[in-house]
């Protein structure tokens, strides 16, 4: 079989004597990986297939990834435990399979704090920082339930929905943002280089010009003075924007007046409450109270929500019905209430909150569609405006002159 119709698996499994092995092999899917294994006297236990397969590929990949992939993990966790493995043996065979250094040390004092007698959401959350409170808080639940697999695995699919949806906005954001770095550039070249030297060839002329052209020449002019001065502030507005997009991810998008804003405010609005419903829909499900679940959620919400949702908690906490306290708080709308208000009626509100959060993705979705048909050509027409304006500026000095010489 050649390499490159095959894909390289990571099988987990049990030797008759008992000691657990881990192989990797290529196989050209998943089932033949298995087989191959138990041709040779094995139990599997899990078979997933690795991203490349090359000693490069994953020491990149390795470089690159300095935490705990926590859904990656959770998945093997559920799938060991489900096939019979004890906790221990579980977090054992995790721990030696980690190629980061500092997630392999995490999972070893993890796997030394239940051997201890720790309970496991204990012990993840004395590592807080590979480990975070949702995942702490659906297995403290599961713990007094005795359904930590099905735990685990709502989990996982709670993650992956969540960047399911973080891909749809950031991939509808792309294209119109690679038009106005582009177009910028653009911008940034003809002020910065053209019209410095278009400046320099017409500064003898005794033509008079536009008012626009000389505008724009004088600032060629400029330029061609200051280039370093120009050129370090070029640099620093760029540095700016790098710095304040970090900063912004970190904070999780928590800029003042962003849901305001013209077009995407909407969007942005839309996409913080479908998180929040999706996210309550998981813990409520796992058995977490409602108002704890809410306040678990509420860092999904912009400042503002936030503090509509924290009143909106405690009139629920005073027994209003949770339909009208968050829809007076803005959060839910006309259809979400009457959903909410069967809910406490039927009592099953983890169903209704995921079905909210999917009524939510699904409008964002079309909302999406609809902003980038938008968007994308009014973006690509005011680029060309600019740039042809600038163009068309450098050139009537040069127009006006072979005219006079006619």
């Amino acid at each position: 079989m050649s390499e490159a119709a095959s894909t390289l698996f990571e099988v987990i499994a049990v030797a008759p004597h008992g000691a657990l092995q881990t192989e990797r092999l290529r196989a050209s899917n998943e089932r033949q990986a298995s087989e191959q294994v138990q041709l040779r006297g094995l139990r599997v236990l899990s078979c997933r297939a690795l991203a490349g397969g090359g000693g490069e590929r994953k020491a990149w990949r390795g470089f690159m990834r300095a935490r705990l992939d926590v859904g990656l993990f959770t998945d093997e966790l559920a799938a060991l435990l489900d096939a019979g493995l004890g906790m221990v043996d579980t977090l054992r065979t995790l721990a030696q399979k980690e190629r980061e250094t500092r997630s392999r040390e995490a999972l070893e004092a993890v796997t030394r704090d239940i051997t201890e007698g720790l309970p496991l959401s204990r012990a993840f959350s004395n590592r807080s920082e590979f480990f975070p409170p949702l995942l702490v808080a659906s297995i403290a639940a599961s713990e007094q339930t005795g359904d930590l697999v099905s735990a685990l695995r709502r989990y996982s699919t709670h993650l992956e929905t969540m960047r399911l949806l973080r891909g749809k906005l950031v991939g509808a954001a792309v294209y119109p943002a690679l038009l106005l770095g582009v177009g910028a550039l653009v911008v940034f070249f003809l002020l910065g280089v053209v019209v410095p030297r278009f400046s320099v060839l017409l500064e003898g002329s005794k033509h008079e010009l536009p008012l626009a052209s000389s505008i724009l020449l004088s600032w060629g002019k400029q330029v061609a003075s200051h280039p370093l001065l120009f050129a370090g502030g070029f640099v620093a507005v760029v540095v700016g924007i790098v710095v304040g997009l970090i900063r912004a991810a970190r904070s999780g998008w928590q800029i003042p007046g962003l849901q305001r804003a013209w077009l995407i405010g909407s969007l942005v609005r839309l996409f913080r409450h479908a998180q929040f419903y999706r996210t309550c829909a998981m813990l409520v499900q796992g058995g977490i109270p409602v108002l704890r679940a809410f306040e678990m959620s509420r860092r999904l919400l912009a400042e503002e929500d936030q503090q509509q949702l924290d009143i909106a908690r405690r009139q629920i906490s005073e027994g209003r019905p949770i339909g009208p306290a968050l829809s007076q708080a803005g959060i839910a709308d006309t259809v979400s209430l009457r959903m909410l208000e069967v809910a406490q009626r039927t009592g099953r509100l983890a169903d209704v909150l995921g079905r909210i959060a999917a009524f939510q993705e699904a409008a964002l979705g079309r909302a999406i569609d609809m902003a980038a048909r938008l968007v994308e050509p009014a973006l690509m027409i005011l680029i060309g405006l600019v740039i042809g304006a600038i163009v068309v500026l450098m050139y009537m000095p040069i127009f006006d002159l072979a005219t006079s010489l006619q």
